[in-house]
C-alpha cells in the first residue's frame, strides 16, 4: 500500500501519500506570506513558525476529512483498517462501492461534512481571538487562514467527478435512481467527463484573458479529471469481465509449496523474478498454515534471507485470508484488495487446490477481453 505510516487511531493505521511533503510546504509558504501581508510588523522567523504550525494542523484536518469516511465505512462493514491520506481525492475511490446507494452517498458526504465543519470552527475561533486583543492577531490570522484552506477542500471535494467525494454523490444518485450500481459507476463516469472539459473550456477562457498561471492550473485540473473519467470506464469494463467467472477458473494451479522452516534464500529470488509465482503457500503437516508473497520477502534485507526462516514473515491463522474454487471472482477480488497479499490460499475444504494471484486473475481477464474483442 502506497503511503507513509504516521499513527494509528480508532483502529485506522493512517499513511501520509509522500505528496504530503509538497503540500507541507506549499501550504507553509502560502500561510507565512498571508501572514506577513495581514500582519507587517510581524518578524519573518515568526511568520514562518507560525506557517510551519499551519501546515501541520491543515494535514490534521485533511487526516479528519478521511477519517470521517472511513468511519462511516466501517458502519457499512467495510473492514479496511488502513487508510492512505492524499491531498484530495483517492485514486482507488472508483473500486470502493458501498452496500448501498444510501450508504454511498452517506461515505461520500461525511469527508467533505467534516472538512465544513472544521473550517467553520476554525473561522469562529478565529474571530472570538481578535475581539480579545490585537496581540492575537497573528495565531488569529492562523485559525482563520487555515478554516479556509478545509473549507475550500469542502467545496472542491464535492466537485461531480472522480476521484473526488461528488464522483460518490453522483454515483449513489444514479445508482438509488436506476437500481444498479453499475449505471451509477456510468453516470458518474460520464458526468465526470463534462465537468473535466467545463474546466478545459474555463482555463482556456482565463489564458485567453491573459490569466495565463490561473488558466493553466484549471486546465490541468480538467485534463486530470477527464484522465480519471477514462479510469472510470476501465473500471466497468474490467468489472464485466469479471462477471459469471469464479476463482477456480482464475487461480494459479501449477503449485509452489514451501515448509515453515525453510530459510528465504532458498526460494526468495524465485519469488520476486516470478518463476515459482508471486505467492508461496507454506505447508505443515499437509495443511495450509500460511502464505508468502513478494511484499513479505521485500521487508526483509537481503542479508538477513539466509537467518530468516518462512514462519518468521509468513501470513497465516486469522491474519491469512482464503477462498474456495466455487467462490465468485468478484468476492474473492475484494478479499485480495483488502488483505494486500499477492494470493490467496485457494482451498477446497482443508485441500490445497491453487493460489489466486493478481497475475492470474490479469491472465484470465485479458483472455476473456481477447475473446471478446475488447481492449484492457
Amino acid at each position: 500500500m502506497n503511503g507513509v505510516p504516521v499513527a494509528r487511531i480508532l483502529g485506522f493505521e493512517v499513511r501520509l501519500h509522500l505528496s504530503w511533503l509538497f503540500i507541507i510546504a506549499i501550504v507553509t509558504v502560502t500561510v507565512a506570506e498571508r501572514l506577513t501581508a495581514f500582519q507587517p510588523d510581524i518578524t519573518a522567523p515568526l511568520s514562518w513558525a507560525i506557517g510551519l504550525f499551519g501546515s501541520l494542523g491543515f494535514m490534521l484536518t485533511v487526516i479528519a476529512h478521511e477519517l470521517a469516511h472511513a468511519i462511516v465505512a466501517r458502519r457499512d462493514g467495510k473492514e479496511d483498517e488502513a487508510i492512505v491520506v492524499h491531498f484530495i481525492g483517492s485514486p482507488a475511490v472508483v473500486d470502493i462501492v458501498a452496500s448501498t446507494a444510501r450508504s454511498e452517498a452517506a461515505i461520500a458526504i461525511a469527508g467533505p461534512a467534516a472538512s465544513a465543519a472544521i473550517g467553520a470552527a476554525l473561522f469562529a475561533i478565529g474571530y472570538a481571538l481578535l475581539t480579545v486583543g490585537p496581540g492575537w492577531a497573528p495565531v488569529a490570522d492562523l485559525f482563520a487562514i487555515v478554516g479556509a484552506l478545509d473549507l475550500i477542500l469542502a467545496g472542491v471535494s464535492v466537485v461531480p467527478a472522480f476521484p473526488l467525494d461528488g464522483g460518490r454523490l453522483v454515483r449513489a444518485a444514479a445508482w438509488a435512481r436506476s437500481g444498479s450500481q453499475r449505471v451509477g459507476t456510468k453516470t458518474a463516469g460520464t458526468v465526470g467527463r463534462w465537468t473535466g472539459r467545463a474546466f478545459l473550456i474555463g482555463g482556456l477562457a482565463l489564458i485567453l484573458g491573459e490569466d495565463i498561471v490561473d488558466g493553466i492550473m484549471i486546465g490541468l485540473v480538467g485534463w486530470f479529471l477527464m484522465a480519471s473519467s477514462r479510469s472510470v470506464d476501465r473500471w466497468l469494463v474490467l468489472d464485466e469481465l469479471v462477471q459469471g467467472l469464479h476463482v477456480g477458473e482464475a487461480m494459479e494451479q501449477e503449485l509452489h509449496t514451501i515448509t515453515p522452516q525453510l530459510t528465504l534464500d532458498t526460494f526468495a529470488s524465485s519469488i520476486l523474478d516470478g518463476t515459482a509465482g508471486p505467492a508461496l503457500p507454506v505447508i505443515r503437516d499437509e495443511a495450509v498454515v500460511g502464505i508468502v508473497g513478494a511484499a513479505q520477502v521485500r521487508a526483509v534485507p537481503q542479508r538477513s534471507w539466509p537467518t530468516t526462516r518462512t514462519e518468521d514473515v509468513m501470513v497465516g491463522g486469522a491474519e491469512m485470508p482464503v477462498a474456495s474454487p466455487d467462490d465468485t471472482l468478484t468476492d474473492a477480488l475484494e478479499r485480495l484488495r483488502h488483505s494486500r497479499l499477492d494470493g490467496l490460499p485457494v482451498l477446497d475444504g482443508a485441500i490445497l487446490r491453487g493460489v489466486l494471484t493478481r497475475r492470474s486473475i490479469a491472465a484470465i481477464l485479458h483472455a476473456r477481453a481477447e475473446a471478446r474483442g475488447q481492449a484492457l
